[in-house]
């Protein structure tokens, strides 16, 4: 028999489905400690004015649940968790109305992810779209900011690998239990941000990735960051979602404004209509959340100092050099250095396979390149 302390009840609860964070909060005020609830009797329970089909699914889960189990399930997957009352659970998300009881982190979480963005947009991601997110998610990230998305695909995956492939850490949050990655493309991309940066979910293994599940998810990717930019977005979306939890939040949003032609640009126009701040640069978010320009003797100014005073050798013409120097701004999908650089697809192509395996260059994956 394990010894059971007040944070195991905690995890309990967050196994029973008809207890949401709200409920959670309800029942710990009135009975003091979650343990304490955990053990009530029937005709306490009543008290509560919960509706009786409730009640008796509690009190027939309280009987099946096993604590041991749990904990080895959690073991087994290399998952951790953390409560409300725990010292290290997210001081930002801590601030919130309505935050998660317990989170499940898979990875690991540091202090220097309270510096944190939220990026979040489209899944239909366009060309523009994934040029101004890789613009935008390059620059933060080697600025030292954490990038906070939802592994969606379109905008989400691409903000989560390009905070990768420029060295930076990312934290992914789930609508599903963390052993359920939705969408299943993306297993290895969640593998990726486990290394430098965590899988968040306030869902208990097993849970699949259920459509209701996402809006609430949404308040905890707004919840642990500075602000939201949102890059991309149709205009009834779950972009919008989590844009009106930001505000309710006090987080700032940012919004990129998009071709008026494009459907993905409604999301941000809107947004800007309605008192969001329209950025075009990384700038353009330090000043508004008054951060102040880049410390010059952190880590990653060196590392950009590193890269300019890199000398490339043996280049075979200008252009695997103009290439070269592309990406040392951060990674780039092959449509933008088509752009880029004028040149054509294939000629791109033909030149980015000759320096990935001269090791000038590096594939991260779904049209993504970075500089070695």
């Amino acid at each position: 028999m394990i010894e059971l302390h007040e944070r195991d009840y905690w995890l309990a609860f967050s196994c029973f489905p008809g207890i949401g964070s709200r409920r959670f909060q309800v029942l710990t005020k009135y009975f003091g400690s979650a343990k304490k609830a955990w053990k009530a009797k029937k005709d306490i329970w009543q008290k509560l004015g919960l509706g009786e089909r409730i009640i008796q699914d509690f009190l027939f889960f309280r009987e099946q649940f096993s604590f041991e189990k749990e904990k080895e399930k959690l073991e087994k997957h290399l998952i951790s968790f953390l409560t409300l009352i725990d010292e290290s659970f997210p001081a930002l998300l801590k601030e919130i109305a309505d935050p998660p009881f317990l989170l499940y982190i898979k990875g690991t979480l540091l202090d220097q992810d309270g510096k944190a963005l939220a990026v979040v947009g489209a899944r239909k991601i366009t060309p523009y779209g994934r040029e101004v997110t890789e613009k935008f998610v390059s620059w933060l990230a080697i600025r030292g900011f954490t990038i906070i998305s939802g592994l969606a695909r379109g905008v989400d995956s691409v903000a989560h690998r390009v905070a990768l492939g420029n060295g930076g850490r990312t934290v992914a949050i789930l609508g599903s239990g963390l052993d359920q990655v939705y969408p299943p493309e993306h297993k290895a991309l969640a593998q990726e941000i486990i290394k430098n940066g965590a899988l968040i979910s306030e869902y208990p293994l097993g849970m699949p990735a259920l459509r209701q599940n996402f809006p609430p998810r949404n308040r905890i990717i707004s919840g642990m960051s500075l602000g939201i930019l949102v890059t991309e977005g149709e205009i009834k979306s779950g972009t919008k979602i989590t844009s009106r939890y930001a505000g309710e939040q006090g987080r700032e949003v940012f919004a990129v404004p998009g071709p008026i032609t494009s459907p993905t640009s409604a999301a941000p126009s809107e947004l800007i209509k309605m008192g969001a701040k329209l950025v075009s640069s990384g700038e353009d978010i330090l000043e508004e959340l008054k951060l102040g320009r880049f410390d010059k003797t952190n880590k990653i100014n060196n590392r950009e100092q590193s890269s300019r005073n890199y000398q490339p050798v043996n280049f075979n013409n200008p252009a695997e050099k103009q290439i070269w120097e592309l990406l040392l701004t951060g990674s780039k999908h092959i449509d933008e250095l088509v752009r880029s650089a004028g040149m054509a697809p294939a000629e791109i192509m033909s030149l980015l396979t000759l320096m990935e395996v001269s090791g000038k260059v590096k594939s991260i994956g779904n049209g993504m390149y970075m500089a070695v």
